[in-house]
């Protein structure tokens, strides 16, 4: 019997949210994110590795803040990023408007939403990290039809920080269980069915360690991991974080043991395939 890899991606992402909201519609969130030095370091790191032809235009679908639209504006000819987070593309006009780039296009929407038919074709398309689709299969699709030259995803391999988080508190939080969220295998096999044939690259030296000043930074992170609105679970965090995460001059360190990877592949034209 023949896997349905689409279903299966439904059905634990389902089971893996925590909310339909949108997570980075809170400022606070948006802003703690784009203030991770880390983040945007490696951010850098892979901008230059792309290795991106001056004339190429770049479509980054869940830009967030520009952790990869930003370098990749310094070094493409255009670049259009999709993002529904308001916070997050205040963040992101901030960051163009301090290194004076003028060559973004900010498309305010869900990638869901975004009609193939409407946008133009773009020579790479990337979504980093931002893989938050029900219906992956019609996503990734969307991406093969809107690229020229080339897609590529950031995704996981194993286990991510934030998902030990809530296996380890959120059953004690809400009374019921979160399941892993979907992984690469999931990505990769459905690309296989579609006669999309991937390259897989694991990230070695790819992390985003998390540093915080002070414990009400460090608090106010894991409850809106855990989605927590009140001071009811602070005794709970408080052991957890004294439990897991390591001190040094003054700060609260988590380390990142997440295994990342980069899939690529060259786009088809799946609609004349089809007519063939």
């Amino acid at each position: 019997m023949k896997l349905d890899w689409n279903q299966i991606w439904k059905d634990a992402f389902r089971e893996s949210r925590l909310t339909s909201d949108n997570y980075y519609d809170n400022e606070e969130r948006a802003k703690s994110y784009d203030d991770s030095e880390n983040i945007w370091i490696d951010g850098r790191k892979r901008a230059e590795k792309l290795s991106l032809d001056p004339s190429w235009s770049v479509l980054d679908i869940g830009s967030g803040p520009g952790i990869l639209t930003v370098p990749l504006a310094h070094r493409a000819r255009a670049v259009t990023a999709v993002e529904p987070s308001l916070p997050m593309i205040s963040c992101l006009k901030r960051h163009l408007d301090e290194e004076n780039l003028s060559n973004v296009e900010i498309i305010n929407s869900r990638w869901e939403d975004v009609s193939s038919e409407e946008m133009e074709a773009h020579d790479l398309v990337i979504a980093s990290y931002s893989l938050n689709f029900e219906d992956i299969r019609e996503a990734l699709l969307k991406m093969n039809r809107l690229a020229k030259k080339r897609v590529v995803l950031y995704w996981f391999a194993g286990t991510a920080n934030w998902e030990l988080i809530r296996m380890d508190l959120f059953s004690k939080i809400h009374n019921r269980k979160l399941a892993p969220f979907p992984k690469c295998n999931v990505i990769c096999n459905l690309l296989y069915d579609l006669g999309l044939y991937p390259d897989v690259e694991v990230l070695y030296g790819t992390s985003f360690p998390r540093e915080y000043v002070d414990y009400d930074k460090a608090l106010f992170y894991l409850k809106s991991t855990l989605n927590i609105f009140d001071g009811t679970h602070d005794e709970l965090l408080h052991n957890y974080v004294e439990d897991h995460w390591r001190r040094g001059d003054g700060r609260l360190f988590m380390d990142d043991k997440t295994t990342y990877v980069k899939i690529s592949w060259m786009p088809k034209n799946m609609d004349l395939e089809m007519k063939l």
